[in-house]
């Protein structure tokens, strides 16, 4: 693991604040929907976007977990099942009956319980880079998985392209684990190139590829960058 002028407290504030900006862009897309509209299945019968917001705050609360287990040296609770889409059947069917008022302040507790326990993190379980990917990915980085449909039938798609941005400034700006920088640049590669918006995921692939050789072994199998498959062994080379 390699750091370059690292402030824990910067990276803490960063993913703190990255945490309450999630949450905020949260609220406002699922605010623009009406009450019908945050309950009416999805495609095919597909989650709610009620549905979807207990989904981002369940896995809040993993994080939570996980981080709450490493600070008092605790083993971690058990997933439901091994398997993810098993252990998201579970979850779900938790919270199916839920009202829309209670997953909506879940939202809100598992957020700041979240943002909690990373201004109480030691500053070897902040860089530790399994625990910033997890990190990342129960909370902005799933937000930028989730968010897309439902804001832009909302009609507020560029709220989730604020928080990319914010991402990509805070991964940016220096400080990371090298394999973790590597890894949120790929996933925002993967987020903008399934949005169509392939100049900036051949930007943010090129840094990451040349970073890392397990996402150069991934990426060229990878569904989520296949409008630049065919491309990917020119942006390996850099």
């Amino acid at each position: 693991m390699t750091q370059t002028d690292l402030s824990s407290s910067d990276l803490r504030t960063d993913l703190i604040e990255n945490l309450r900006a999630c949450r905020g862009a949260e609220r406002e897309i699922f605010a623009a929907l009406d009450a019908a509209g945050r309950v009416t299945p999805g495609q095919d019968g597909g989650w709610s976007a009620k549905d979807e917001l207990a989904h981002l705050s369940v896995w809040r609360q993993r994080q939570v977990d996980v981080m709450t287990a490493r600070r008092n040296g605790r083993d971690l609770p058990p997933l439901p099942s091994a398997d993810t889409d098993e252990t998201n059947a579970v979850f779900h069917a938790a919270r199916a009956d839920w009202s829309w008022d209670r997953v909506d302040a879940d939202a809100d507790t598992t957020t700041e319980a979240l943002s909690a326990e990373v201004a109480a993190a030691s500053d070897e379980t902040l860089v530790d880079p399994k625990i910033l990917g997890s990190m990342m990915g129960n909370g902005p980085e799933h937000d930028l998985a989730h968010l897309p449909r439902i804001a832009a039938s909302a009609g507020l798609g560029p709220k989730v392209l604020e928080l990319a941005d914010r991402i990509r400034t805070m991964v940016d700006r220096g400080g990371w684990p090298s394999r973790s920088v590597a890894f949120a640049r790929y996933n925002l590669a993967c987020f903008h190139a399934l949005g169509g918006r392939l100049d900036e995921a051949r930007s943010l692939l090129r840094l990451a590829l040349s970073e890392s050789e397990g996402l150069r072994t991934i990426a060229p199998q990878d569904d989520d960058l296949i409008a630049l498959r065919d491309e990917i062994p020119s942006l390996i080379v850099g």
